[in-house]
């Protein structure tokens, strides 16, 4: 096990984090036990996007371990078939200050729209830039940062992006299982933008105004958390990273940015 700034917690379980000094706040999080609902009974739900009907709660195996899911499936040909999730973030965290943890699978590779499927958008679907795992299977804030380690499909990865401000200075994080994957100083990723005055979070969803509107795959998510403040994860090899949640920024290094195609 590695710990950042000679700290560490024991996480209990899949997508349990335990807090430490001026962690990182949890403000909302989501187990998928056939509901949308949040854990926490005053956050809001999870709203499914369903063109098609065919999203749906099912069993898998996450990590060895078997536990309910929840099931997006549309079609990529047209960003109104696409499914996944959407969350109003209105006051839920710091619009630049925020982490967002996902547990997931992509199901299949992109169908369409050149091999690139969309992990998150904070820009209400009217932009290109987003979050996303690029042709060469790899995360990639476009336009800016690419990560290196191949995210593969299927099977479950837990992936983590923060978006923060300290002391004027812009910073985008992406870890992939634990392992920082690219570092950026892009604004894309702010929850408080002009395409955006609902503060909503979408996920899996590609835009459905400007270019390159096919970039969807099918999927599953098994946990989700969003915090108020940084998190900084730690790997592990079973069952699950661990996380620790700081404030302080870990010094890694810059990572190649790819321009995309298209």
């Amino acid at each position: 096990m590695r710990a950042f700034l000679g700290c560490a917690c024991l996480a209990a379980s899949l997508g349990v984090a335990t807090d430490v000094a001026n962690a990182a706040t949890l403000v909302a999080s989501y187990s998928f036990n056939d509901t949308l609902a949040a854990n926490e009974a005053s956050r809001p739900a999870l709203i499914s996007v369903d063109p098609l009907g065919l999203n749906g709660f099912e069993t898998a195996a996450v990590h060895g371990v078997d536990q309910r899911v929840f099931r997006w499936r549309g079609d990529g040909r047209d960003p109104a078939t696409n499914a996944g999730l959407k969350l109003d973030a209105t006051g839920l965290v710091a619009y630049d200050n925020y982490s967002v943890e996902l547990t997931f699978e992509f199901t299949e590779l992109a169908a369409f729209g050149g091999g690139w499927r969309r992990i998150i958008d904070t820009q209400n679907r009217q932009s290109d830039n987003g979050f996303y795992v690029e042709p060469g299977n790899a995360l990639q804030v476009y336009p800016v940062a690419t990560g290196t380690t191949t995210f593969t499909t299927p099977g479950f990865h837990d992936v983590v992006l923060t978006n923060f401000v300290i002391g004027g200075v812009r910073e985008v994080k992406a870890y992939l299982d634990g392992t920082l994957e690219l570092t950026s100083d892009t604004d894309q990723l702010n929850l408080d933008n002009a395409n955006n005055p609902g503060h909503l979070l979408h996920l899996f969803l590609d835009n459905i105004a400007g270019p390159a509107q096919q970039e969807f795959a099918n999927g599953r998510i098994a946990s989700l958390r969003i915090f108020d403040g940084i998190v900084v994860p730690t790997p592990v090899s079973e069952p699950a990273p661990i996380t620790l949640m700081l404030f302080g920024v870990v010094a890694l290094g810059q990572l190649a940015r790819r321009r995309k195609l298209g």
